[in-house]
């Protein structure tokens, strides 16, 4: 029996124009009333998830920034930033990369030091609460996790110029121009494993989605561990399943319509 089930959002719930398909908000609801837990776990911020989930956002379990923050009930329940030294090292990599842009994702604003129509318009694709400033190293925030938008590919041109900081921070590759870095202790699949140990519910009542290399993690902590159609290859060889429609097919609701009513 499926008690928990936690779903990555761009390229997994929502389809490629980060659309909810419209028939998932009676599916929740039916969740809801079964009482089966339901966490969205992204590398999105908290607010982007707030106001695109704004009618049930006090019933699910918030995971963004790749793990970093759990909100429920508009409480956090973990909450874990970068410390500023390596903050500093991160912008000053992210600088000297070609056709890549360091950001900083806080609790409240992303923070960006460049006006680039191609990063204005990534930006504005998940959300519009951001501030320009002069210096990135100079923000006087927590900050969750950097991220770094790569017009050539995060997996082919800014994660090499970060792979030296893997001994000490998590690196994961969230989309084809998308690198995140966040604290060692941070990825999805532990917050997945603190909401299982906070409900006492085990791996083989765990039902997972995701389509990317952050979703890796997560993976590893359920039974039925779905990587979406249209997922990168390397999460669908540890994935346990593949569900049989991409994102812009619902393919998750499929499998949720299945294993859970």
């Amino acid at each position: 029996m499926i008690k928990l089930i936690v779903t990555d959002l761009d390229g997994t719930l929502l389809n490629d124009k980060h659309e909810v398909p419209g028939r998932f908000w009676e599916i929740a609801n039916r969740l809801f009333d079964k009482g089966i837990k339901f966490g969205i776990a992204t590398g999105r911020p908290h607010f982007s998830i707030t106001a695109k989930f704004e009618t049930i956002v006090d019933q699910v379990y918030a995971i963004s920034d790749n793990g970093s923050r759990i909100v429920h009930e508009r409480t956090d329940l973990l909450s874990k930033s970068l410390p500023q030294h390596e903050i500093e090292a991160l912008v000053t990599t992210g600088r000297a990369v070609d056709n890549a842009w360091p950001i900083l994702c806080g609790r409240d604003h992303w923070y960006l030091e460049n006006t680039d129509d191609a990063l204005m318009k990534a930006t504005l694709a998940y959300h519009s609460n951001f501030k320009i400033v002069d210096d990135l190293t100079k923000v006087d925030e927590a900050i969750l996790k950097v991220t770094v938008y790569d017009l050539a590919g995060s997996e082919q041109n800014s994660y090499p110029a970060y792979k030296h900081f893997e001994n000490k921070l998590k690196l994961a590759v969230g989309g084809a121009k998308w690198l995140d870095i966040m604290r060692a202790d941070v990825n999805k699949g532990e917050a997945v494993q603190i909401l299982q140990s906070l409900h006492n519910i085990s791996p083989d009542e765990t039902l997972v989605f995701g389509d990317f290399m952050n979703d890796y993690e997560m993976m590893k902590t359920a039974k039925y561990s779905y990587a979406m159609k249209n997922a990168n290859p390397k999460l669908i060889e540890v994935a346990n399943f593949v569900t049989e429609k991409d994102n812009n097919e619902a393919g998750i609701l499929e499998v949720i319509e299945r294993l859970c009513f």
